[in-house]
């Protein structure tokens, strides 16, 4: 899986890494990772062309100080 233009760096590819460890053990290696990091870019640009308010949305929960994550939904 590739996206052109988008190289995900080996500090964001470790901080995946670190969270697979503790959430997806079998999966936590840097190619796992790497494709994550795509994944996630991808579904992002795709959120934004179909609703650019839900984007910003996501993009305010991001700014907010981790809190039980059962209470942070976005879909209000």
């Amino acid at each position: 899986m590739s996206m052109p233009g988008f190289i995900p760096t080996d500090e964001e590819i470790a901080a995946i890494v670190r969270d697979l460890e503790i959430n997806d053990p079998e999966n936590a290696n840097r190619d796992y990772a790497r494709q994550q990091l795509i994944r996630m870019k991808l579904g992002y640009r795709d959120i934004g062309h179909v609703d650019e308010g839900l984007l910003e949305k996501q993009k305010e929960q991001f700014k907010k100080k981790p809190t039980d994550s059962k209470t942070d939904d976005i879909s209000d």
